[in-house]
């Protein structure tokens, strides 16, 4: 009887330290900070942006434990941001972190932040007072990757 409850303890605890993990990982659909609302982008969204809405596309490549900064310039004018990190395999895992002009920082974010485990991170930066003009710096990391990943942003 006292293995049966010991490994009935062990399972749970196994699922516990999982489930923590995994939610640690995870952001709100919706975050607040420095007057910005950070949402998940949906696709159908982004014909009705205009391009300079977003950051322009960049190619690069990263590696486990690696952090790439990129950068683009806003102008005034704005109310929304779209930022797509898009390195299409869900088997690695990047993370995002957004730094406005000012320095405040927005994330950090993973996968699932965009409400899907598919290998990008698609979102949506508003501020209906208008988006901080200067240059927006987006931070990639190498959470967990396996060889050399190639990602778009």
């Amino acid at each position: 009887m006292s293995r049966k409850i010991l490994f009935i303890t062990l399972i749970t605890l196994l699922f516990l330290s999982v489930t923590t993990a995994t939610a640690s990982e995870n952001v709100e659909n919706a975050e607040t900070s420095s007057s910005y609302i950070v949402a998940p982008s949906s696709n159908t969204e982004f014909g009705l942006i205009d391009t300079d809405a977003g950051i322009l596309t960049v190619y690069d490549t990263i590696r486990q434990g690696e952090t790439n900064l990129h950068g683009k310039y806003v102008g005034t004018g704005l109310t929304l941001l779209v930022v797509d990190l898009n390195w299409g395999d869900s088997t690695d895992s990047l993370r995002l972190k957004i730094y406005t002009p000012s320095g405040s920082v927005l994330g950090p974010y993973y996968d699932s932040a965009d409400g899907a485990v598919n290998g990008r991170i698609r979102l949506n930066i508003q501020n209906s007072n208008g988006i901080e003009s200067g240059t927006w710096k987006y931070e990639v990391y190498g959470y967990r990757v396996t060889g050399t990943e190639g990602y778009t942003i």
